[in-house]
């Protein structure tokens, strides 16, 4: 006979999964077994559709509701703009071939020394005591924050170089990324945490689904294409580029350019 496992009342699930009746209101959403509750944010959720589920999580402290609707979409028309090469970096988010640049919100260097201090308080209070439950909400609530600042610039960035709500013409029909090792960037100890503090990854994540979406191709540059090192004017390579050189110097042609808008500039080639 199996013994039954403790279960603590100071542990909450964390979410749940609604099916069944779920109907949605310009300001409440009515679930199963829970009834009506009442929206912080309204506007979200479309009031037409058939909605197959409901999802509910929490996350510091807040309780957070998405839906499945499904809906005929009709497919997005071919962009025809200019082909946007896109460099990713540190100093800068993203440095675009048509000159437009994104800063890095470095959500994370902003914060480490408040993140620090939180963490301390923590560990400092005594186990199972309520001053240590608060502390640790303290500290979550900083993590969301962090995590909602470096989403939100990835998101602004995103959207304006896919333009999905823009005409044909004004999309670029085809964005060039580069099929960055971010596994192995990380491994790189005195860069690990700046690269971290990017979002590269979620970067990527979010050109290919908004791509998709806005009828714009996406090409991936092989992780091995010297896009940095390379003249974006006549071809010479620079082999003996450092990452600490942030300005590009061709000694065939003299051309002198930003080392990113160079890169970014390559890498709209390469779809030409």
């Amino acid at each position: 006979m199996a013994i039954p496992a403790r279960k603590s009342r100071k542990k909450a699930i964390g979410g749940a999964r609604f099916t069944g009746s779920i109907r949605v209101f310009p300001d409440a959403i009515q679930l199963p077994r829970l009834g009506r509750l009442r929206l912080k944010e309204h506007g979200y959720f479309p009031l037409g559709g058939k909605i197959s589920s409901a999802t509910i999580h929490e996350q510091a402290g807040r309780w957070f509701v998405s839906i499945c609707v499904h809906e005929e979409k009709e497919a997005s028309q071919p962009a025809t703009g200019d082909v946007i090469g896109v460099d990713l970096g540190i100093k800068r988010l993203a440095t675009l071939s048509d000159g437009r640049t994104f800063e890095n919100p470095k959500a994370l260097r902003k914060k480490i020394t408040a993140l620090k201090r939180l963490s301390r308080r923590q560990s400092r209070k005594a186990k199972g005591s309520r001053n240590r439950q608060k502390a640790k909400q303290r500290l979550s609530r900083m993590h969301a924050r962090i995590a909602n600042v470096r989403n939100d610039a990835l998101h602004q960035a995103t959207a304006q170089i896919v333009a999905r709500t823009k005409p044909d013409a004004e999309r670029p029909r085809v964005i060039v990324l580069e099929d960055l090792h971010i596994a192995g960037m990380l491994k790189n100890r005195r860069l690990s945490r700046a690269i971290a503090d990017v979002g590269m990854y979620e970067f990527k994540r979010q050109i290919l689904y908004k791509a998709e979406q806005a009828g714009v191709k996406v090409l991936l540059a092989s992780r091995w294409e010297p896009s940095s090192k390379t003249c974006s004017c006549c071809g010479w390579i620079n082999e003996a580029l450092a990452l600490s050189d942030r300005v590009f110097v061709c000694l065939e042609c003299g051309n002198v350019q930003d080392r990113d808008a160079n890169a970014a500039n390559n890498l709209a080639a390469l779809a030409q």
